[in-house]
């Protein structure tokens, strides 16, 4: 894991224990919440089991062969992605809008066939558009390393990973349950904002933020931020 996502998941282990330490408080006014804070939970069990396989081991050797595809594939799509995006500002396209809004954490939120399905659809959509991709910079070069690259990760798909934790339902590696506890602190944001708005809960809001801030242990605290 990276340093980033290593304080990432220092975070959210912070702001889930904070979470369960105010239970009694939040859990009544606001029950709604409560599947949100299980799943965060449940993710942070899973990297905890993901912590425990990688103990005793080189954290490189989790990075295998469908992971090093994976990340392939998704950077060579990017690229063609931000040339569909250069394309649309000289003429709108309808067709294209699904693709050119691919975002680096979206892709890395897919999965297998969903992500393959993602990539071929990029390729796909800039294949009749060569001659104006390679006008903006994007040239022929970039199409042909995106097939590739979807041909490199497409066998893969559906094949088991270097490391897997034996007897439980993780199928992702701590990059995909980082990406995956961003998606999960959305509805736990939005909830604890709205209901921190009644004077009674604000200091359980303002506890709940600054549980939310990333400390970077080489530079020191930044600001809260917002999922991406």
């Amino acid at each position: 894991m990276t340093d980033t996502e290593t304080n990432y998941l220092t975070m959210a282990r912070v702001t889930a224990q904070y979470l369960a330490d105010c239970r009694a408080v939040w859990e009544p006014a606001a029950p709604r919440l409560l599947p949100d804070y299980l799943r965060l939970t449940a993710l942070l069990a899973d990297a905890a089991a993901v912590g425990t396989t990688l103990s005793g081991t080189n954290s490189r050797g989790y990075t295998d062969a469908k992971d090093l595809a994976e990340d392939g594939a998704v950077a060579a799509a990017l690229r063609v992605v931000k040339g569909l995006r250069t394309v649309q500002l000289n003429a709108h396209r309808p067709e294209l809008a699904a693709v050119a809004a691919y975002t680096k954490s979206g892709l890395d939120r897919l999965r297998d066939e969903n992500l393959l399905t993602a990539l071929a659809a990029v390729a796909k959509a800039a294949a009749p558009l060569a001659a104006e991709l390679a006008a903006e910079r994007v040239k022929a070069e970039a199409l042909d390393d995106l097939d590739q690259k979807i041909a490199a990760y497409r066998p893969l798909v559906g094949t088991p990973r270097g490391q897997i934790v034996a007897g439980s339902t993780l199928r992702t590696t701590a990059r995909k349950l980082v990406a995956q506890l961003h998606t999960a602190f959305e509805p736990l944001d939005t909830r604890m904002d709205s209901l921190g708005e009644e004077p009674e809960f604000a200091p359980l809001l303002d506890g709940y933020q600054k549980a939310r801030v990333i400390v970077d242990a080489g530079h020191g605290p930044q600001g809260p931020q917002a999922p991406k």
